[in-house]
């Protein structure tokens, strides 16, 4: 029971560090978000011109990794007068938004060090590996029904689970911006956030789908070694 435990602690915190790194990932990649910021949110709907987009992705993607100290970007339209894109209350909570990617920079840390930690103890102290691994598909089927059942809420009623998150991640609400006055909302509506959880659980399922398939060749190796 023991190995077993050890091994779906180990399958979890590795999702886990999948998980965090590809939200980090995301956050610092400032070519993704433009390629998902125009098709979400085209220039005639937000206002910003099209050329601008790259500019204000390098940015955002440079403070939350914090490259950058402000959150904030200018520039220069038709007429030659300098735009500042983001008011107060826009940046102060892009503020709170680093706040998240900072907690999550520490977690995916903390979480790969740990699951690395109780791998190497799953796999090379004394005792049965075929608990440890057994263990490792348990902590996967615990994952697969926990994503399963937010998969569904988010599906059923993604309005209701979005806000829950929003609700949940910040401690005021900050995050309510009006799409007629704040151009942060206009350039990162729902469809924004849709499209980047979608390439983001793709990349990470693939990490449980990596776990399950070396679990169970880890299983068929130790079946067959002990073969007469």
């Amino acid at each position: 029971m023991k190995e077993k435990r050890i091994g779906c602690g180990a399958a979890l915190l590795w999702i886990l560090f999948i998980i965090t790194l590809t939200i980090r990932l995301i956050a610092g990649s400032g070519s993704l978000m433009a390629a998902e910021m125009g098709k979400s949110a085209p220039p005639e709907r937000t206002g910003l011109p099209a050329g601008e987009y790259a500019g204000v992705c390098g940015m955002t993607a440079s403070f939350l990794t914090d490259g950058q100290a402000s959150f904030q970007y200018m520039y220069t339209d038709g007429a030659g007068q300098e735009i500042l894109c983001f008011q107060p209350h826009e940046a102060a909570h892009m503020e709170d938004v680093r706040g998240l990617i900072r907690l999550d920079a520490w977690v995916c840390a903390i979480s790969g060090a740990l699951a690395l930690l109780l791998t190497a103890a799953g796999l090379f102290r004394q005792g049965p590996r075929e608990g440890f691994l057994r263990g490792v598909l348990i902590g996967l089927r615990i994952f697969a029904a926990a994503a399963g059942v937010l998969l569904v809420w988010a599906l059923a009623d993604f309005d209701g689970f979005f806000v829950t998150f929003h609700r949940v991640a910040f401690r005021n609400e900050g995050w309510i911006l009006d799409p007629r006055t704040d151009l942060l909302i206009r350039l990162m509506p729902e469809r924004f956030f849709i499209a980047l959880g979608i390439r983001g659980a793709a990349f990470a399922l693939a990490g449980p789908v990596a776990l399950e398939v070396l679990a169970r060749f880890g299983l068929h190796m130790l079946k067959k070694r002990d073969l007469p």
